[in-house]
């Protein structure tokens, strides 16, 4: 029993590990030059920079 905690263990870290790149890899942030094409823009859109 104590053979499959261990590969179990190690098959979950291997799955968070997976998960947290991927949701790190993916862009959360629309980029300037997608937003420009966009006519207008909601409040919650505009960064602190732009005000």
């Amino acid at each position: 029993m104590s053979t499959w905690m261990v590969i179990t263990g190690v098959w979950a870290m291997f799955a968070v590990c997976v998960v947290l790149f991927v949701r790190g890899a993916s862009p959360h942030v629309h980029r300037a030059d997608d937003a420009s094409d966009q006519g207008g823009r909601a409040a919650a859109d505009v960064s602190r920079a732009e005000v």
